[in-house]
């Protein structure tokens, strides 16, 4: 091997931890954040208030006045939307910078899960990639058990980058309606308080 082919070599081995640690982390965090989705899943199924609400406020105009009381009780950028905006009905452009503090909040919410999602196969590929090196190396000496070792760190770093990836993939379209159907509802909110809307 020549000078340079044994620093890249070098190289490419010495990022192997690194990036197995990454995998792992990775792994670790999207089971993290499965079990958050579920739990959202579940707070979203339980608390089914906004049609509720929507068809009482047809039937019975006065309920407007209710909203903010009631809206804290609902899943989502909804609720935080009541929560943080009941005193401040008669203030309409702090509810507005609200309403875009809470977009930026689902947006940085979606980017996290959106990056591990491109981020965990590509890990996957260099985990892949980096042991065939030594694996090789081992081909070419006869080490039989080098090469195994090798091919079964190439071969579960991929599976793990995969699994992550799809699970944060997963995680972020279930949460893009989620959050985009708030954000709509958080909208609708603000239109309504305009001076003549029905939450006025």
């Amino acid at each position: 091997m020549s000078g340079l082919g044994h620093l890249i070599y070098l190289c490419a081995t010495a990022l192997q931890g690194p990036v197995v640690l990454g995998l792992l982390l990775a792994l670790a965090w999207s089971l993290l954040e499965l079990g958050a989705t579920l739990r959202e899943r579940r707070l979203r199924r339980a608390r089914r208030g906004w049609p509720d609400y929507m068809a009482r406020l047809r039937r019975d105009p006065a309920a407007a006045g209710d909203f903010f009381l009631t809206a804290a009780a609902y899943a989502g950028f909804l609720e935080a939307f009541a929560r943080r905006g009941g005193d401040l009905r008669a203030r309409p452009p702090l509810l507005a910078k609200l309403a875009v503090d809470l977009e930026v909040a689902a947006s940085a919410a979606l980017a996290r899960t959106s990056l591990v999602a491109r981020l965990a196969p590509a890990l996957g590929l260099m985990g892949t990639l980096i042991p065939l090196g030594p694996a090789l190396l081992g081909v070419s000496g006869g080490d039989l058990e080098r090469v195994v070792q090798s091919l079964v760190v190439a071969f579960g770093t991929t599976v793990i980058g995969l699994f992550a990836g799809i699970l944060c993939h997963g995680i972020t379209l279930a949460r893009r309606g989620w959050y985009a159907q708030d954000l709509a509802n958080v909208e609708f909110v603000l239109s309504a308080l305009e001076p003549g809307g029905p939450l006025t």
